[in-house]
């Protein structure tokens, strides 16, 4: 017989004991050999969370993925794959469900669902390949009957031997992400416990959880262009935008130029300048180097800078730049200069460590 995976997918942001009981009350009623939980990117929480009163409360990929891991850890039929990760644009279910047939080729795969996805299943993209390729699992769910959904529309009629449906877990009402992250505002200890696995309740607890996307208000210490006075090179500048854009200059008395100037104005003149021929060669390279010593010489903003944490820091942008950055609206982008930053707070960490 092949081996059964169940595939629960979702943005687990962050994930609760529902989302453990839900894979593994499937896990036994199909008698299946494995549940991976596959977590979704960034971008696509980001744009989910957009539509709340609560836009900025995006947990870090990594920590999502950590809480997910801790929650596998007792049962060995249980996995996490962070394969939506590292993926650009658009991302669908059956993308997914092929990249999980490709690392378990023998495995015959079920994709987990409440009986309310039913509704939007058909408009999925892909949705004829999934169905004629994959299974689909879903659970009876506040009074609503799955097999009468199934046989509503045409699609999912079509391919009705593809869907099982199972009693619904134990009673999981209040058990949600979102009540989780209520909580984590209120800074509500008890309720967390009883929604969280203690596993993954001891990752989160008392840390800061939720990446940093914004480069502004509060974490403008992250941004250039936070007034922070440098020395680089033997000149003095008054902020870190100041000193990378004069680096582009060819000669010290053109650098000098950018020694008063605000952020703003310097960017500006940098793009008026000749440009040194080695520029694209050495610029990550200048960056690192200033960046470094904003922190280092503004002991105040280094503190910031560690207080972050372990969350990601990218610098997300409306002007489009994937270099430094990345673009708000798609999450796409290299995001180098949220790395240099996550490089310089790990020195800065080890350096203060005990």
């Amino acid at each position: 017989m092949k081996q059964k995976i169940i595939v629960l997918g979702g943005s687990f942001n962050p994930p609760t004991i529902a989302h453990q009981t839900f894979l593994l009350s499937a896990l036994e009623a199909l008698g299946a050999d494995l549940g991976i939980f596959v977590p979704a990117p960034y971008a696509y929480v980001k744009k989910k969370m957009a539509k709340t009163d609560y836009p900025n409360e995006v947990i870090d990929e990594k920590i999502r993925m950590e809480m997910l891991l801790a929650m596998c850890a007792e049962d060995s039929r249980l996995r996490a794959d962070d394969l939506e990760y590292h993926r650009s644009g658009m991302t669908y279910t059956y993308h997914t469900l092929e990249a999980l047939q490709e690392k378990y080729p023998d495995a015959e795969l079920y994709f987990l669902a409440g009986a309310d996805k039913l509704k939007i299943i058909p408009k999925w993209g892909y949705i004829n390949e999934l169905l004629e390729k994959f299974h689909i699992i879903v659970t009876d769910r506040d009074g609503m009957s799955a097999w009468t959904e199934i046989e509503s529309h045409k699609i999912l009629k079509k391919y009705k031997d593809h869907f099982h449906v199972i009693p619904l877990a134990d009673d999981l009402s209040g058990i949600s992400a979102t009540a989780v992250r209520e909580a984590l505002r209120n800074k509500n200890e008890e309720t967390l416990r009883l929604l969280l696995h203690p596993a993954a309740f001891q990752r989160i607890q008392g840390k800061k959880i939720y990446t940093i996307d914004k480069f502004r208000e509060e974490h403008l210490f992250l941004s250039n262009f936070a007034s922070s006075p440098l020395v680089y090179r033997g000149i003095s500048y008054l902020n870190a935008e100041a000193a990378f854009q004069a680096q582009k200059c060819m000669t010290e008395e053109e650098k000098h130029t950018f020694s008063n100037l605000s952020a703003g104005s310097a960017k500006k003149l940098g793009r008026k300048v000749l440009l040194r021929p080695d520029w694209n060669e050495v610029r990550e390279i200048l960056m690192e180097e200033i960046v470094r010593a904003k922190f280092l010489q503004n002991p105040a903003f280094a503190q910031a800078l560690k207080e972050t944490g372990e969350i990601d820091l990218k610098e997300g942008n409306t002007w489009h730049d994937k270099f430094w950055g990345i673009d708000s609206k798609t999450g796409e982008g290299e995001n180098r200069l949220g790395k240099i930053l996550m490089k310089i707070r790990a020195e800065l960490l080890a350096n203060t460590a005990p």
